[in-house]
C-alpha cells in the first residue's frame, strides 16, 4: 500500500478527518485558522467559521454535526449555514479538539486547553439533546473510538502517552466505571493521536503516534 497526497491545500492544524458515506466524500478541519475543508473528485471547497471548529459526524445527506468551541452546530452542507443544536460549556480558554459518533447515536466531544494546559481537557457526550461531562482532568484527549461489539471505548491523553479504555452499558452507551490504561506508550516516547478500532476488533492497527508519524 502506497500513501498519497489526497489535497495540497495546507492546514495550520489538519484534524478530524470525516467519510460521509452517503456522499463519498471526505471532510476535514483545520482547527487554529477555524476552517472546514472537503474534497469530492476534483472538486474542492472550505468554509471559515467564527471560532475554531475541530470534529464532526454526518446526520443525513446534507447535514454534518460539527463541534464548535461554543457550541454543537448543525451545518448545511448545501448552503454553508448552521444552526445551534446544544452549547458547549468547556470553559474560558478551551477549545474543542477530537470527536466520534458512537453506535448509539451519541456524539462523543473532547475539549483541552488552547496552551495545552495540564489536566484542562475533558471528554463529553451529546446524547438526546444533553451534554454530559464524561472523563475529566486529560491534558490532550484524543483517538476516541469504539469496538465493533459496543463493549468498549478508547481515547487517549496524547501529552502523557496513554490510551484507554472503559466499559460501556449495552442499552444505553454510558460509560460503566472508571477508565483503565490499555496502553503505555509513555515509556517510548510516543503520543497517541488519531485512532481507530477495525471490525476485529484490533486497535493498534490504525493508531497514529504524533509527531513520530508512525502506524
Amino acid at each position: 500500500m502506497d500513501a498519497v497526497v489526497f489535497d495540497t491545500r495546507p492546514c495550520l492544524l489538519g484534524e478530524g478527518p470525516l467519510w460521509h458515506p452517503e456522499r463519498g466524500q471526505l471532510f476535514w478541519f483545520d482547527i487554529v485558522n477555524r476552517k472546514l475543508l472537503t474534497r469530492r473528485g476534483e472538486a474542492t471547497q472550505s468554509w471559515t467559521f467564527s471560532e475554531m471548529v475541530s470534529a464532526a459526524g454526518w446526520i443525513d445527506h446534507g447535514h454534518l454535526l460539527i463541534a464548535g468551541e461554543s457550541a454543537l452546530l448543525k451545518f448545511d452542507i448545501e448552503s454553508g449555514t448552521h444552526a445551534v443544536v446544544a452549547p458547549l460549556k468547556i470553559g474560558a480558554g478551551r477549545r474543542t479538539n477530537d470527536g466520534r459518533a458512537d453506535p448509539w447515536g451519541g456524539f462523543w466531544i473532547s475539549a483541552m486547553g488552547k496552551g495545552a494546559e495540564p489536566d484542562a481537557g475533558a471528554i463529553h457526550r451529546f446524547y438526546r439533546g444533553r451534554v454530559e461531562t464524561l472523563f475529566s482532568s486529560i491534558t490532550i484527549p484524543n483517538a476516541i473510538c469504539f469496538s465493533p461489539d459496543r463493549a468498549l471505548a478508547c481515547f487517549a491523553d496524547t501529552a502523557r502517552g496513554v490510551v484507554k479504555r472503559v466499559r460501556l452499558d449495552a442499552e444505553t452507551g454510558v460509560p460503566v466505571g472508571s477508565p483503565e490504561i490499555y496502553l503505555d506508550l509513555s515509556g517510548d516516547g510516543l503520543n497517541p493521536d488519531g485512532a481507530v478500532i477495525d471490525a476485529e476488533g484490533n486497535l493498534g492497527r490504525a493508531m497514529g503516534c504524533w509527531p513520530g508519524g508512525r502506524l
